[in-house]
């Protein structure tokens, strides 16, 4: 129970942070530039760069800390990604922190299809191990996905997103890497600039037989000259994963050119 009231607490905090930005500059962006700043439509490509946290808490006192910076090009209908991070955590016996580099990961989308209310977009996403046992996946990892949205009204959008992650070399020791997720999410977006959005999940990982089910939902709110913050919470609905994953909260604050 302590744990969620961490998280109670942290977004709680988050949400009078906005209100206050969001009293002291009105952002007149239009919802279409809203949508495609906002960052959580993939058939929207835009150049940008930005900075989050995402913070683990895990069970036994354990937590882990990662600091992403994501740059994508967008040209046309393309856009390419590149995110490095740095990573904190205690999983050392005497618990103490130890900071080190994470996986690398790069992106290439392609938003293929975008007319009236359909829009289609495929990506993949590959990550190079180059964090440290602990710290990275060591696994060289690929996770293509198709997404397909509909606009329901000008404010208001629906996408679904399947993906597939499996690699493509690892240590001989360390288990195939085959995982199904299902992402869908429906996105609101207001004249005053604010955008909510709920994203179920379900994870089907083939190699270890587990299924798992995750809810996020997730608040932004653009501050003007292409700024935006936004917050989210990850509740795995799974005890095991709640326990070694542990549940997520993530802040960040994007620039889109």
């Amino acid at each position: 129970m302590f744990r969620f009231n961490k998280i109670a607490c942290t977004v709680s905090l988050w949400l009078v942070c906005c209100i206050c930005i969001g009293q002291q500059e009105q952002d007149s962006t239009s919802l279409e530039t809203l949508r495609t700043q906002s960052g959580v439509d993939p058939t929207r490509v835009v150049t940008k760069i930005a900075y989050s946290v995402w913070y683990y808490d895990q069970a036994n006192d354990r937590m882990q800390i990662n600091n992403r910076i994501n740059y994508t090009a967008g040209v046309n209908r393309w856009s390419f990604s590149l995110k490095p991070e740095l990573i904190t955590n205690n999983y050392t016996v005497e618990g103490n922190f130890t900071t080190k580099v994470g996986d690398l990961r790069f992106t290439i989308l392609n938003a293929f299809y975008v007319k009236g209310k359909h829009a289609l977009a495929g990506a993949a996403e590959f990550t190079l191990p180059i964090g440290a046992e602990g710290f990275g996946s060591q696994y060289f990892s690929v996770n293509p996905s198709l997404t397909y949205s509909y606009t329901i009204n000008q404010s208001l959008f629906f996408a679904i997103q399947p993906q597939y992650l499996f690699d493509l070399a690892k240590v001989q020791s360390y288990p195939d890497l085959s995982v199904f997720t299902l992402r869908t999410f429906l996105a609101k977006f207001t004249s005053s600039g604010w955008f909510y959005v709920f994203e179920p999940r379900i994870i089907n990982n083939f190699e270890s037989k587990t299924f798992d089910f995750v809810l996020s939902p997730i608040i932004g709110k653009s501050v003007g000259g292409g700024f935006n913050i936004t917050g989210l919470v990850e509740v795995p609905t799974r005890q095991a994963t709640i326990d070694n994953r542990g549940l997520l909260v993530q802040f960040g604050i994007t620039k889109n050119f």
